[in-house]
């Protein structure tokens, strides 16, 4: 799914305009400048109806935002290096309507999350060091979602992070079921072509599995 990193509505409108035509399904990166260091939809946004939108929060307070998700995201995204307490944090999610991922950082062991999975929606595997479109992508991270996917065979696992045709491949070869992809498609002369070739992909190799 495409992945929309925007710093006002006029930047989101735009990028959304490149994609909902499509895209049945979008990630929005909201940034506070703090947890990582760019901003992203750090202010009370508008969206498109039609759409499904994930949330995720790469921010140092996720469960203070998470009323603002009510009428817009269906599932929130929140890193456990954010969070003190991961079986609250879950329960403040729920209790809001939300479907609840966790996410972790390329730093990040899958032991933060292993205790919790039977109370998820899913985990987010960060493939980069997130906060910006274009990061160096770190393969070593697909180890994880082998090792997620060996923990659970129904869990599931979204990579998201120097997503492109090849790298999505190896995630999925690896175990993941989604994939989000930013630059790749957002920053695309043709955004329309890429994610179809995404997709194709995607679905070529789980064809193989």
């Amino acid at each position: 799914m495409p992945a929309i990193i925007a710093g006002d509505q006029g930047q989101l409108d735009e990028r959304l305009d490149r994609v909902t035509g499509f895209a049945g399904h979008i990630m929005l990166d909201v940034m506070d400048g703090v947890f990582v260091p760019g901003r992203s939809l750090d202010f009370d946004y508008k969206l498109p109806k039609g759409p499904r939108y994930q949330a995720h929060l790469m921010v140092r307070d996720p469960l203070r935002r998470i009323s603002r998700l009510f009428g817009k995201a269906e599932t929130a995204i929140i890193h456990v290096e954010a969070v003190e307490d991961i079986p609250e944090a879950i329960k403040v999610t729920g209790d809001h309507g939300l479907g609840t991922f966790l996410a972790i950082n390329p730093d990040t062991p899958v032991d933060a999350v292993a205790p919790h999975l039977s109370r998820l929606d899913g985990v987010l595997v960060m493939t980069v060091q997130p906060g910006r479109y274009g990061s160096r992508f770190l393969p070593r991270c697909l180890r994880k979602v082998e090792a997620l996917r060996a923990m659970d065979g129904e869990l599931v696992i979204e990579v998201d992070g120097g997503m492109n045709p090849e790298t999505a491949v190896m995630a999925v070869e690896r175990g993941a079921d989604l994939v989000a992809a930013g630059s790749y498609i957002v920053a695309s002369d043709t955004p329309m072509k890429a994610y179809t070739r995404l997709v194709e992909a995607v679905q070529n190799a789980r064809r193989r599995i």
